[in-house]
């Protein structure tokens, strides 16, 4: 008799139910150690907290998941009525939704937060996060993971969405028709930052229109200020599509100013360059470390044309740098009896009407009475 009820009491719905609970709350814990441990022996083999955060704050909605599953299978050993069982599993299934979606934006702040810090600590690639971008991020974020939740519950509930895709489809199509050149210059601001031609802190040419320093890059305009102290916004899209000119970029991180002239026929390189470079290191407002390079860029109607390569000190100084450099090449040339090429013109006519012409403008002698 004893092992008969025992027998029925094992089969029971109710006790697999509860052994069930009982189980799940075991491998839950279980797992919550195990992830525990790893975090242990993280902690003590890498210097990355945001790896232990992280880790830190998947333990509950795993352990909240195992126990979920648990009181699904005792729910279904319980037999309930087919209403009763939607509602009992849209029920778990909200709990686990609310759950994951709740560390999920906690995972989300971990990483803007550790991202802040190494945009604070001047690493390269992360502009995007500073500022008020960072703000705007964590905003859309949070908005995509409370839609996507929104959904998922209501698909728990048995709701109907099809009203509610509908709708989010045509909102979704007037607002890009509406907003398609910020969108534009919100895509353009992402290339810029994954392919990164440019930096905050880069001299560049924008398609031999303007030249200055880049100051910020936002998510819909660049920021340059000139060298004439005016700051300009340039949409992302526009910069996108232009041709941009680093010039911090190279083998050395100076900006390179090209100063060109013309001396007159006659000259050969080695005599221009040998009375230019010398005394060129010791010119204000350029580096001197940077070697100056006279390059010979051929002749031209007028004469040889040549350019001094030099390197500017500081880059916002372009116009006095130029002014120095042209200053120098003038000097030099002069004291090494080296003229400046200069356009001349000779003129042959004929026929009467030339002969009218040249007695028009040359007098014949004149006759004394």
């Amino acid at each position: 008799m004893g092992e008969l009820d025992l027998e029925k009491l094992l089969l029971s719905p109710e006790f697999q139910a509860a052994g069930g609970l009982i189980l799940a709350l075991v491998v839950g814990y279980a797992i919550s150690t195990a992830l525990a441990g790893a975090l242990a022996r993280a902690a003590a083999q890498t210097h990355r907290d945001l790896d232990q955060q992280l880790l830190a704050l998947m333990r509950r909605p795993v352990w909240v998941t195992a126990v979920i599953v648990a009181l699904e299978w005792a729910g279904d050993r319980q037999q309930l009525a087919a209403a009763e069982q939607a509602t009992f599993d849209a029920t778990l299934g909200t709990i686990v939704v609310v759950v994951w979606a709740t560390a999920l934006v906690r995972a989300v702040d971990e990483v803007l937060v550790a991202l802040l810090r190494r945009a604070s600590s001047g690493q390269p690639g992360l502009a995007f996060v500073r500022g008020r971008a960072a703000g705007l991020i964590h905003f859309l974020v949070r908005i995509v993971l409370l839609l996507a939740g929104l959904y998922l519950v209501m698909v728990l509930w048995g709701l109907d969405v099809r009203a509610w895709q509908v709708s989010a489809g045509v909102a979704g199509a007037v607002l890009g028709f509406a907003a398609q050149d910020s969108l534009g210059n919100l895509i353009s601001a992402v290339f810029l930052v994954g392919d990164a031609p440019l930096r905050i802190g880069d001299y560049i040419r924008v398609d031999k229109q303007m030249r200055g320093r880049v100051t910020d890059i936002g998510w819909r305009s660049t920021r340059i200020l000139t060298n004439d102290g005016v700051e300009v916004n340039l949409p992302n899209a526009r910069l996108g599509a232009q041709r941009i000119v680093n010039e911090s970029a190279g083998p050395h991180e100076a900006i390179r100013l090209a100063c060109e002239f013309a001396v007159e026929y006659g000259r050969m390189p080695e005599e221009v360059r040998a009375a230019v470079l010398p005394g060129v290191a010791g010119l204000p407002e350029l580096r001197g470390d940077l070697p100056a390079e006279l390059q010979f860029r051929g002749p031209t109607e007028a004469g040889l044309r040549f350019a001094l390569v030099v390197y500017l000190a500081n880059p916002s100084r372009r116009s006095q740098g130029t002014d120095v450099t042209n200053s120098h090449i003038l000097r030099a040339l002069r004291a090494a009896g080296i003229g400046l090429a200069y356009s001349s013109h000779e003129v042959h006519a004929a026929g009467p009407l030339a002969t009218a012409l040249q007695a028009a403008l040359v007098p014949g002698p004149s006759h004394v009475h």
